[in-house]
Parts: C-alpha cells; structure tokens; sequence
C-alpha cells in the first residue's frame, strides 16, 4: 500500500479500526441480489458490463468515498484521493453452481487495497434468468446500513438513498446519564464480553477457508403484524427465530442445544462526521432449547431483553474495543479465544419499493453476514420491497450445511407470521 498524505484527510477512528480486522475473512461488506431482465441485462440473465459501467459512470463520480484509497502514514491512517478503474471496479464473475456457493466463494475474496475499497461483481444467469449482483464493500469505508444507501445512491431512482434513510431514520444521541451510571453501562457491557458463557465447541473454535451461504425470505407485513401481536419488533422476531434455526444447526452436528445463546447484535448509533461506522454493541441471550411450538414465547422473551440491551448500548456508544486501531488489535487477539458470543445477527431496513440499476429491477437483495474472531455462524437479514430477506452465513469446514439452520428459522418465521391472523 502506497504511502503519502498528499491530498488526503483523515480517517476517523472507528473506521481505522477495521482495517486492523483483516483476518481470515476479509473484512467486507457485501450485499447480494439478483437483477430482472431489462436494460443492461438481457433476456437470458446475461449482464452488460460495458452498458451498466455507461450508466453508473456519473453516479459514482458524485459519491466521494468510491474516489478514496487507505494509507498510512506515521501510524496515522487517512484517505487518500484516487479514481476508480471502473473496468476493474465493475465486472463480470463465472458462476459457481448456486448464487447462494457463488456468494460464499467470494465472501473469501479480499477487495484490493490498493484501489478503492469496493466493487460491483455481476453473475450471468445466476438464478433461472435473472443476474446476480454482488456490491462489496470494505467495511472501512461503511457499514452494513452505509453500504445499502451506497447501493440506493447509485440506482436509477434519484431518490432512493432517500428512501433508506427514511427506512432507517437516524437514532438521536442518546441521552446523557449520570457520569456513574454510564461507567456502569460500560462495566456491564464489558463483563459480559470477557464472559466464558458459551460451551458449544460446534460454535466457537478456528475458521476454516471456506463458506458456506443460504437464503430465505417470508412477507415482511405477516412478520410484523405477527411479531407485534406477541409483543415485539420485527427484530425481536429474527433474533427469536434464529434461535430456532441454532437448535437446528447444534442438533445436526450432534450437540445438545443449551437453553439460550448469547448473540453479538449490533445497534445503530447518531453518526459523527466524516465517519462511515456508527454502530453499538448489545449483546443478547437468544432461547434455544424446546421445540418450534416455544417460538412465540421466545419473541416476547427477546423483546424485553433488547429494550434494556439497546438502551445501554446507545448509552456506551461505539464499544471501547472498536474504537481505533490498536484496540481492535487487542479485540482480535482476545476474539480468537473468547467465549461469550456464540453467534452474529443483525437486521437492516431497506426500501419499501425494488431499485433499478441500468434499468434492470432488483427484485430480490439479501445482506451477507461477516463472521469474524472464532464465531462460525452469523445471520444477516433486511426488509426490502415487503419480504424480510435473510442470510445464513456458516463455517463450511466445522458445521453442518448453512441450510438446515435457515429452514429451521423459516419455520419459525413463518409460525410467527401466521400468529397475526389468530
């Protein structure tokens, strides 16, 4: 990586930070779809590279992070101007045999820093007739919510970066608390990081070097109704479900699944200027044990659990650990032995309407998990244009396939859709 200031800025902190998580898997953001035929896809699901480059060419000139490469400088990282190759930056990738092992395979692949930190991969016929597309990101340069309003920005709607900030209004700052009370948010937060609370060897242990990746999606008005009616959010029921779909998985590989799990969930925080990562931690012990019939007592469960949770995350702010370079190092450090957090899941709300890119609509958008340190199981999940759309993300090498988790968590999405109409 070149170094040199000139006509650079810095870098906050916070977004420095994952540049030092860059291990294993690359630490990039992807979000996956899949694109109808029409304008630059043609009628068999074959992509035109040259003709989307054409059309998103002036787009991206407007967005000032795609224009940026990393470099350091005196142990100080700062951004660096430099123009995207789009050639490079916007191609065409061979499918593997499903979109789903395609996403998993490139999940392993690391952006290259010595370019800006992003690319648009395309998959000819990826699914039937319609193309995927792929849009990475590192995480760096945003988060996963900063990424899916890069997408919006760049779609043929002028207004769809809009529509996903109206989606996911930003929170305010969090009130103030008494100087004591927030030291001891913090001294809460903490103990339950250091905590030795997860047994499951399944779970946690060394990463293997490949991914596995599954999709599922249910209507996102039966979710909320449903999820409302048992006293609780929409993310209430993903977390709630995905426990469900972890006792599935921990059954399958031949343990005994635990009575709960506690999973690493990130809050979104008031963002700073000039930063491209404004998330909390809250960490919440999802039910595990019992049968499907138990899924509507578990969503009002995690319900009381995440109005406390997010409250005091938002009351921390961005996790002490995560808060420059050389604290993500020791986080990293610690993350490859810890056994606090048994799994990753996060939820993001997307567009209420489908996007278009070069006229081809996106009809369908999942957001891929990260798995990081020795957590080998992660879901990701969005609601866009009235289905909520989920990602199951697994260590291939050590678990069982990624699908037996995600139909175990369909079904208890479903189940509890299907309670808004009793």
């Amino acid at each position: 990586m070149e170094a040199g200031a000139a006509q650079s800025t810095p870098m906050a902190a916070v977004d420095a930070a994952n540049l030092a998580l860059e291990r294993g898997q690359p630490n990039v953001v992807t979000l996956a779809g899949l694109l109808a035929p029409g304008g630059v896809v043609d009628a068999d699901g074959r992509p035109d590279a040259a003709a989307l480059r054409e059309v998103l060419a002036p787009r991206i000139e407007r967005v000032e992070v795609l224009h940026r490469v990393p470099v350091e400088t005196g142990g100080e990282w700062r951004w660096r101007s430099a123009a995207p190759d789009l050639a490079h930056h916007i191609r065409v990738i061979d499918p593997s045999t499903s979109f789903e092992s395609t996403c998993a395979r490139v999940l392993m692949t690391p952006v290259d820093p010595d370019r800006p930190l992003w690319e648009l991969l395309l998959v000819p016929r990826a699914d039937g007739h319609r193309c995927g597309m792929l849009f990475r990101l590192h995480h760096a340069v945003a988060d996963g919510l900063g990424a899916e309003a890069l997408v919006a920005a760049l779609s043929d709607d002028a207004q769809g970066a809009d529509a996903v900030r109206a989606q996911s209004p930003e929170p305010p700052p969090a009130a103030r608390r008494p100087l004591l009370r927030r030291w001891g948010d913090l001294a809460v937060q903490t103990a339950a990081v250091f905590r030795r609370s997860v047994r499951s060897d399944a779970l946690l242990g060394p990463l293997g070097p490949t991914r596995d990746v599954a999709f599922l999606d249910v209507d996102l008005t039966r979710l909320h109704d449903g999820a409302h009616r048992l006293g609780g959010t929409v993310d209430d029921a993903f977390l709630a479900a995905f426990g469900q779909g972890m006792r599935a998985m921990l059954t399958a590989a031949g343990e005994t699944p635990p009575a709960a799990i506690p999973v690493s969930s990130p809050v979104r925080l008031a963002r700073r200027a000039g930063e491209g990562n404004a998330t909390g931690v809250m960490l919440v012990p999802i039910p595990v044990a019992g049968s499907d019939a138990d899924i509507e007592g578990s969503v009002a469960r995690v319900a009381a659990l995440t109005r406390s949770e997010k409250a005091r995350a938002r009351a921390v702010g961005t996790y002490r650990l995560m808060s420059n370079p050389r604290a993500a190092r020791m986080l990293m450090h610690f993350a490859l032995r810890q056994r606090a957090v048994g799994a990753i899941a996060s939820e993001l709300t997307g567009p209420p309407a489908t996007l278009r890119l070069g006229g081809a609509e996106l009809v369908a958008a999942w957001p891929l998990a990260l798995l990081s340190g020795n957590v080998r199981v992660g879901a990701l999940a969005v609601s866009y244009a009235g289905r909520f759309r989920v990602s199951i993300q697994t260590d291939a090498s050590h678990l069982p396939p990624a699908r037996v988790l995600a139909d175990g968590m369909a079904r208890a999405l479903e189940r509890i859709g299907a309670s808004a109409r009793t």
